[in-house]
């Protein structure tokens, strides 16, 4: 039975000379980057922010976690730092003014520094309590629900970014003699929403072949309206082999 995506292919290959020289070769669409974020702490969710299918930008709340506690410790610590702030600056004047020694001078800046770290270590953990996306994406996957309790190693969603995308196809050793890094190639979308050709960048040819002796390479497509979706299939036409 005849292939469609094949044919979809080989009816663009009509046309210039060029164009005929080409072996169109299926292969399997992957999101340009994708990530599971976890939880940075064990703690309970009290708010996620976003749902599945939502588009997220880098930096943007994903979801809170519980840091009563920790917002408590960060104030206790903002108040001795300015206790220690005050306290060296009156040694300092004290120290000039050659009422103190300079060793009850530096013992007051040591005590302000010690201070200025406990209240940075206590902004970071309330920091931690707030979930941020790594990256401009989709939110495909959301694990848990508002007031479930998650640990460290428990994902708790998953972000693709499909402003590009990798068409990642397998050839014959033989085929890769014009196949090099930064080639640009012809690649056909038959089965996406709205059939569409377009062109890729070969980003890789595997210095290794699979078991079966067959070659991997990628190829980067621009898709920067979200038409192409991961997983579907595609057409990458790449250059035939010359004959001997």
């Amino acid at each position: 039975m005849s292939n469609p995506a094949l044919i979809f292919a080989s009816a663009l290959l009509l046309g210039s000379g060029p164009a005929r020289a080409a072996l169109p070769v299926e292969g399997l669409v992957l999101p340009f980057r994708q990530v599971e974020v976890a939880a940075p702490v064990s703690s309970r969710i009290t708010d996620m922010k976003v749902k599945e299918g939502e588009a997220v930008k880098e930096g943007q709340s994903l979801a809170l976690l519980y840091g009563r506690l920790e917002e408590l410790e960060a104030q206790r610590a903002k108040v001795l730092l300015e206790r220690r702030e005050f306290e060296a600056k009156g040694a300092r004047k004290l120290y000039e003014s050659r009422v103190i020694p300079e060793a009850r001078a530096l013992e007051a800046r040591i005590d302000l520094d010690l201070a200025r770290l406990q209240y940075e270590t206590a902004v970071e953990q309330v920091r931690l309590r707030t979930i941020l996306a790594p990256m401009d994406g989709i939110v495909v996957m959301r694990a848990h629900d508002a007031g479930e309790a998650v640990s460290t190693a428990q994902p708790l969603f998953r972000i693709l970014d499909l402003s590009k995308v990798v068409v990642q196809v397998e050839v014959e050793p033989r085929q890769l003699a014009a196949v090099l890094p930064g080639r640009r190639v012809r690649v056909s979308f038959p089965l996406a929403d709205q059939p569409l050709a377009t062109e890729g960048e070969v980003i890789l040819v595997d210095p290794c072949a699979g078991a079966e002796g067959r070659v991997r390479v990628k190829v980067l497509v621009e898709n920067p309206e979200r038409r192409i979706r991961s997983g579907i299939r595609a057409v990458v036409e790449l250059p035939a082999p010359s004959q001997p």
